[in-house]
């Protein structure tokens, strides 16, 4: 079924017809490649290599089961990136995600089929959003602290894997849609306050696939730019709600010589930046717009003032993706040296990864 889920996916992201694919292939009727398409005839080793030819794909492509070959959505942030590189990770990226899917299915786990959603459609008003991360970070229970439990949170309850990576240069994160799961990517290597809003916008995106799909490069259309206005508001709600805020309010005045240190140090205690941390007290009439635009445009707001310049990145990949890795490695379902060559890490690397996220290693160095 794999192989003609591809073979169905090249044929229509080709524009092409059954017929037309059964003239190329040299077979006597459409209903041939239908028969193909649907599993119920298998394919020669002839008409496989037939198939990489006319379609001009490696053979990997319709052996490799780590593929998400037609299956995967993304919506990446990112900035600068060359479409090739960009590509190129894009396909590192999804076989980590497929492998997930495929080591869940191996493991016999079911597959997350609640899909959540916001009610939140472009006509909606930036208040509304705003609403939205709030009633979000009360419903997983996000605590004092939102962003500390933003990650398990979103593996946890919403059904998502959250992978922590070593990204190209200029992408700072990403949302993958399978019509069985979710996935979301993180550059882990960004400022943690940075990290966070990217996980909170992606998990906009997530929540509202389908009355505002995302675009393939996130904020490249500017008629999309009202969805990108409303993620930011539901991530300031969702790291910052109300409930928590309300802490702050009235601490500090804005005319106070104490303001600016307040603000890079309660910004740090949230593990948000300290521009939204302040654009989230104008919100409140806490703080006049035409002052914190003045203090925005200088550099006393910058790594939180000085705060988070020099934190080390989480260890890559995720809790719930490493434990799902180490049943199938102690189970021999997959080679220790595949998984190398798939995750794009040496196996002392790996290793060390299973202690980073406290899990007992299954490799034999």
């Amino acid at each position: 079924m794999v192989l003609a889920e591809r073979l169905k996916h090249l044929r229509e992201s080709r524009s092409m017809s059954q017929e037309q694919l059964a003239e190329l292939l040299g077979v006597e009727s459409r209903q041939i490649v239908s028969n193909i398409e649907t599993g119920q005839r298998k394919v020669s080793a002839e008409e496989l290599v037939r198939f990489t030819a006319i379609f001009g794909v490696g053979l990997d492509y319709f052996t490799n089961p780590y593929l998400l070959a037609g299956k995967g959505l993304f919506s990446w942030r990112q900035t600068g990136v060359d479409p090739m590189r960009l590509d190129a990770f894009e396909a590192k990226a999804g076989q980590w995600i497929g492998a997930y899917r495929s080591w869940r299915d191996q493991l016999g786990q079911n597959a997350y089929t609640l899909q959540k959603e916001l009610r939140l459609t472009r006509g909606s008003s930036f208040e509304d959003a705003v609403a939205a991360g709030e009633a979000v970070a009360e419903e997983l229970n996000l605590g004092d602290v939102p962003a500390n439990r933003l990650m398990a949170a979103a593996e946890e309850d919403l059904g998502a894997i959250v992978l922590m990576a070593d990204t190209e240069a200029g992408i700072s994160g990403a949302a993958c849609r399978l019509p069985e799961m979710n996935a979301i990517i993180i550059n882990r290597n960004e400022p943690p306050s940075r990290r966070h809003y990217d996980l909170a916008h992606e998990i906009f995106h997530l929540l509202t696939w389908e009355a505002m799909p995302p675009e393939y490069i996130d904020g490249s259309n500017p008629k999309n730019k009202r969805v990108e206005q409303l993620a930011e508001k539901f991530a300031s709600g969702l790291l910052m709600p109300s409930y928590v805020m309300e802490r702050y309010y009235g601490k500090v005045r804005y005319d106070d010589d104490r303001f600016i240190d307040w603000v890079n140090e309660s910004a740090s205690e949230l593990r948000v930046s300290s521009v939204a941390f302040l654009w989230r007290l104008v919100n409140n009439q806490e703080v006049p717009q035409g002052f914190a635009k003045e203090v925005a445009a200088t550099d006393w707001l910058a790594f939180n003032g000085g705060r988070l310049k020099d934190t080390s990145p989480p260890a890559l990949f995720s809790l719930k993706y490493l434990s799902v890795l180490a049943q199938v490695l102690n189970k021999a379902l997959i080679s220790e040296r595949r998984v190398s060559v798939l995750l794009d890490v040496s196996l002392d690397e790996l290793d060390g990864t299973f202690q980073q996220h406290g899990i007992e290693s299954p490799l034999v160095l």
